[in-house]
């Protein structure tokens, strides 16, 4: 009997092995190999582009934007696009309706699936269901492959509705089964403390069985999400000296697709200083040979904006004044035109950076991954052609970065065996003789999915269905499971797994491992987490260290964990966090003389203050700016007001504090800080702090995000224990707004309207309890060594002395 394997992408290799073994065997195909060869023996002529279709789903949404009313608020953003493409598959495939929607939403979407089958079809482009169903409707007319006398589902998992009408109507009458392993496989489970230890445990398993001569090809390892764990498997497997294969590459992710975004986000926004630096850097943008020198007087450069701004400062070095020519003559190519005109202008940026003028660092896998980004890039582009709908710059930067990453750039073929990494959803049924699954806990395995956004529907996976796929996978199955994950937390072992059967080892003695989980920021070493937990409860922490790591987790790893200086940075213009410290200045030496005594009246504090600011701001060379002068005189008439008015007058200014203890596991920690101004009036006072830009939230504040409030309503209660606490607030210069709480008897006193911030007695004392919490929730994390990469604003980015590092990408529009 001739039978015909239909397997899974992954499995493909293996089965055509097995096959070549067996006499007058049929070569195994996947489910869209077999559509495809029924087409073709069809004589069905068509297209297999991943590009068009990605620009098929943009431009049915971008040219009829104005006929969108139920999605016009989202339609504008990237994710609503790409969310999109996968909708129109999954309905194209039977694995989804849209029964879920209202009738206009029903409507639109149903409107935009039509054009985007019209931009295919225009293109002779057939996409995966697409080829599915047209094979579908052949297979109803005639038999493919007579010589096929059974059919034989290997390991393709649940099929959807679309597929199981295709493979059924293929068979005909054919024999029809889904191909099982049969055996009970050998099953261990491990436990270990954390992923870095489960990744060396499977590691080193995997070590022994191939010195024991177990062929790579009949060794699996697989996670529940393997790119979880790719940061910790590049360095353990290389240790070990594992081949594996590494995953693909986004284009978008190669330093050319970086490259030519940072490019098109610098024309867009005007080209700041982070826009040259990531375009020079070394090894990142583009080839600029520019000397260490050269990248230096960037580097001190002042934070202008502009290519002629950035001209006059770096043009008294000519390599300087050639990259700037270039990007101004590249720059004028990028206008709100078509789609084939940017594919002209992406071609005269190619070649004026040919793979020869880059001079790649490192292997030759380097220079390998740039030809590859530079040819894919092209193949990119040479889609572009004859499309004439037009796109504005801000429209076309989005809908290229996406092309960019689904645009995969391969690693190197190699001949030589390399072990495979692959999902669980992958395995199906390759029989290996050695199975590594790791990651089995609660929540991943079965993953938990979210809801989708768009139809609100959830699809949930079967955790026994999946452990029988694992168990008819191998012959020796091996499970691991971390007993907590990257941050410490604790997990659970997946519920259909065996009990382990071996007991958790310590770690031996004096072994030091790399702690460091690339994806998240956590820092594991238990050693290095203990020294910082002593440094800290020793010598305590300044508020605007803790705001720091409010603000920023990896900010604060960069300046008090490592101690890193920033690179000197001599600006000739005045730096906002500079302003803010001398008009800080200029308010403490005006209140400092109305702390007692008789105010003065308007016309006498707005001479005085002039003075102060000129006085200030004399060393610099644009002298005091009329906003500055207008914005001060403005304030201090609303100060005034409110003091005569209120009754709370100024009576400490910039009110040291420190030894404010905040009880953590690790012990008690001393904060210390400075309190701008207290205003006080019989027995009752309020604390500001000012703020010349802008201030956290009120929402911030009242749920306790907000340290220097929080730290401050505590510290009061030790600098003034008699008195009592009647508001805490931010004090805006710019506009004379406070943003913070009050109590609400004094809130007709001090002039503040009625909100979230106005609380009762009772309020006020549970809103300082809170503060508390929240301040030594900040330590515990810190303790616990989460050093993420996950600004509060991006705006805190862009005058972070740690960009260069992190590489947070805060210059994409």
């Amino acid at each position: 009997m001739t039978a015909l394997y239909l397997v899974s992408q992954i499995n493909l290799g293996h089965w055509r092995q097995v096959v070549s073994r067996e006499e007058g065997g049929l070569a195994p195909l996947t489910i869209p190999g077999l559509a495809a060869r029924i087409l073709k023996e069809s004589r069905i002529a068509y297209q297999e582009d991943r590009i068009l279709e990605q620009i098929a789903v943009w431009r049915a949404v971008l040219e009829n934007q104005g006929r969108l009313n139920y999605f016009a608020s989202i339609a504008k953003y990237p994710g609503f696009v790409r969310d999109l493409k996968q909708l129109f598959r999954q309905l194209d495939s039977g694995e989804e309706s849209l029964d879920a929607f209202s009738s206009q939403g029903k409507s639109e979407l149903n409107f935009l699936h039509r054009e985007y089958h019209a931009a295919l079809e225009a293109e002779g482009v057939l996409d995966g269901p697409a080829r599915i169903r047209k094979a579908w409707k052949l297979t109803e007319k005639k038999v493919f492959l007579e010589e096929a006398d059974a059919i034989y589902l290997v390991g393709l998992g649940k099929l959807t509705a679309l597929e199981d009408k295709f493979i059924k109507s293929f068979a005909g009458r054919r024999p029809l089964q889904a191909w099982k392993v049969s055996g009970n496989p050998e099953i261990t489970v491990k436990r270990a403390p954390d992923p870095l230890e489960e990744v060396e445990m499977m590691g080193r398993a995997v070590r022994g069985q191939i010195k024991r001569g177990v062929p790579l090809e009949r060794i699996g390892i697989a996670f529940p999400r393997p790119a979880q764990y790719f940061p910790i498997l590049f360095p353990i497997f290389e240790k070990l000296q594992l081949p594996w294969s590494a995953p693909a590459t986004s284009l978008r992710n190669t330093p050319l697709g970086k490259a030519v975004l940072t490019f098109l986000a610098g024309e867009l926004e005007g080209w700041h200083k982070a826009h040259l630096q990531l375009l020079t850097a070394p090894g990142w943008g583009f080839p600029f040979v520019l000397s260490g020198e050269e990248q230096r007087l960037l580097r001190l450069a002042p934070p202008l904006k502009g290519l002629a701004a950035w001209r006059e400062y770096l043009g008294q070095k000519p390599a300087w004044n050639k990259v700037l020519d270039l990007i101004q003559e590249l720059g004028s190519g990028f206008v709100e035109q078509s789609l084939s005109s940017y594919g002209q202008w992406l071609d005269q940026l190619l070649q004026t950076f040919l793979p020869e003028k880059w001079i790649p660092a490192g292997p030759a896998e380097h220079w390998a991954e740039l030809v590859k980004s530079w040819a894919g890039l092209r193949a990119v582009t040479e889609n572009f052609r004859k499309k004439e709908w037009v796109l504005s710059p801000r429209q076309f930067v989005p809908f290229l970065e996406t092309l960019l990453a689904d645009f995969q750039i391969r690693p190197r073929r190699v001949f030589a065996e390399k072990l495979q990494v692959i999902s669980v959803d992958q395995i199906g049924a390759y029989n290996y003789d050695h199975l590594h699954v790791g990651g089995l806990v609660e929540g991943e395995f079965p993953r938990r999915s979210p809801a989708h956004w768009l139809t609100k529907t959830r699809r949930e996976a079967d955790g026994q269905e999946l452990f029988q796929s694992l168990s008819s996978a191998a012959a020796r199955l091996h499970l691991y499971y971390p007993e907590t994950d990257h941050k410490g937390k604790l997990n659970l072992p997946a519920a259909v797994l065996p009990p382990a059967q071996e007991p958790l080892s310590p770690p031996k003695a004096g072994t030091h491992r790399p702690s460091l989980f690339f994806g998240n920021g956590i820092l594991s070493d238990s050693r290095l987490k203990a020294a910082l937990a002593k440094r800290i409860v020793r010598d305590g922490l300044s508020v605007s260290q803790l705001n720091t790591y409010a603000n920023c987790p990896y900010q604060f790893y960069c300046s008090f964990v490592l101690r890193l200086k920033p690179e000197e940075e001599v600006s000739l213009e005045l730096e906002p966090r500079e302003e803010g410290s001398m008009l800080h200045r200029v308010l403490k030496k005006f209140w400092e003389q109305y702390l007692e005594g008789e105010l003065p009246s308007l016309i006498e504090a707005q001479a005085e203050l002039e003075g102060l600011l000129v006085k200030e701001y004399e060393p610099l060379a644009g002298g005091l700016p009329a906003g500055t002068l207008r914005t001060f005189r403005e304030f201090i008439r609303f100060d005034l007001d409110l003091i005569k008015r209120s009754g709370f007058r100024p009576r400490y200014l910039e009110k040291k504090f420190e030894g404010l203890a905040i009880p953590t596991t690790a012990g008690p920690v001393r904060l210390r800080g400075s309190i701008d101004r207290i205003d006080e009036n019989n027995g009752e006072y309020v604390l500001y702090d000012y703020k010349t830009g802008g201030a956290p939230t009120l929402r911030d504040v009242v749920q306790g995000r907000d340290v220097q409030i929080a730290a401050y309503s505590l510290a009061a209660r030790r600098l003034l224990p008699q008195a009592r606490n009647v508001g805490t607030a931010y004090y805006l210069t710019g506009t004379k707004r406070r943003v913070g709480i009050f109590h609400q008897d004094f809130r007709r006193q001090l002039l503040i309207t009625k909100g979230v911030g106005c609380l009762d007695e009772d309020r006020f004392e549970q809103q300082l309890s809170l503060f508390k919490e929240r301040t030594a929730g900040l330590l515990e994390r810190i303790f616990a060594a989460e050093f993420p990469i996950e600004p509060k604003d991006t705006r805190i980015c862009s005058y972070c002395p740690y960009r260069g590092i992190c590489r947070k990408e805060v210059y994409r529009p």
